[in-house]
């Protein structure tokens, strides 16, 4: 897999989302989750969790801020 390297507080926009209500067993824990394809500043997409989507509203056009990596992929919150 390969990765793309974001500092703390990198920001990005939603391309593409979706929640998911039934997870695989590695992710049972988290559900529901938003997971969306984001476009960072520097123009590379990648796939990660959205946080603060059950607050407000995700959409496509969406600011989302990075907060961290883990070993289940980037995490980001809603901007």
């Amino acid at each position: 897999m390969a990765t793309v390297p974001l500092a703390p507080g990198a920001t990005g926009t939603v391309v593409s989302y979706t929640v998911i209500y039934i997870p695989t067993p590695e992710f049972a824990d988290l559900a529901p989750y938003a997971l969306a394809v984001i476009e960072t500043g520097d123009g590379e997409r990648l796939l990660g969790r959205v946080e603060g989507w059950q607050e407000r509203p995700l959409s496509v056009g969406a600011r989302v801020v990075f907060e961290r990596a883990d070993e289940r992929g980037p995490l980001f919150r809603l901007g």
